[in-house]
């Protein structure tokens, strides 16, 4: 039953924020729909019951059947747009998404504009939450591809960085996105300041950790990388 007294059932129509709790759609859902998932059409149970507002549950349920899935990587990357890249470009885009999505993060099935960095470009943040934390683009240009990563608090990973290959160590190290603010802001929110072999290192957030021309062979390394910023949560005990 629901707050007001009526069983929650196919003719109920769908209103956001009134007498009937998420909680109560979405057990409805769980139990009508088998293997119900929302998230991977828009990300959020929330945001894919918004746009059923005003219709039944029925109706709900007729769509969520009926949805395409959206294109997986490799079917977006065969379209015509992306002749700009080669094929082992390609190959490497497919293999990094598989492999970033076992620690929780998809591009939602969208490659869109690269605006000043390039034609195109792929991001792909964390899934199941509101507040999308990106942890990796891939800027498309003409002939050749960029992987950029996100990171924070790169002083308690500073033994990692130190250990890890050259081509990895190197884009923390080398002069690409140094701070230039002249004279230098104290309070910079764009500034990433961190030491590295004993030497501080002050960088702008805007244009860092980029690897140009990835490839596969360095793959592992890579998501070595990621999972140490965004290592996988444990499932509390019940």
């Amino acid at each position: 039953m629901s707050k007001n007294g009526k069983a929650v059932t196919e003719d109920t129509i769908i209103t956001i924020g009134q007498d009937i709790p998420l909680e109560k759609y979405r057990a409805f859902f769980r139990k009508t729909i088998e293997g119900f998932a929302p998230e991977i059409y828009c990300g959020d149970f929330q945001s894919w019951l918004k746009t059923h507002t005003g219709k039944t549950l029925r109706e709900a349920i007729e769509d969520y059947h009926n949805k395409q899935p959206s294109k997986n990587m490799e079917e977006i990357l065969e379209e015509h747009r992306f002749s700009i890249i080669s094929e082992t470009d390609k190959d490497f885009i497919s293999a990094f998404d598989k492999e970033i999505i076992k620690l929780g993060y998809d591009f939602s099935g969208k490659i869109g504009s690269g605006f000043v960095w390039g034609p195109y470009m792929i991001v792909w943040s964390k899934v199941g939450v509101q507040a999308k934390k990106v942890a990796a683009r891939i800027f498309i240009r003409d002939n050749h591809i960029v992987l950029r990563l996100f990171f924070g608090k790169v002083d308690a990973h500073q033994t990692y960085i130190e250990n890890a290959p050259a081509y990895i160590k190197e884009v923390f190290l080398e002069g690409h996105g140094d701070c230039n603010c002249n004279p230098e802001k104290e309070d910079c929110r764009m500034r990433k300041t961190y030491t590295i072999d004993g030497k501080q290192i002050k960088k702008c957030s805007g244009v860092v950790y980029e690897f140009y021309s990835p490839t596969i062979e360095k793959l592992s390394d890579y998501v070595g990388l990621l999972s140490e910023f965004y290592p996988i949560k444990k499932a509390k005990r019940a």
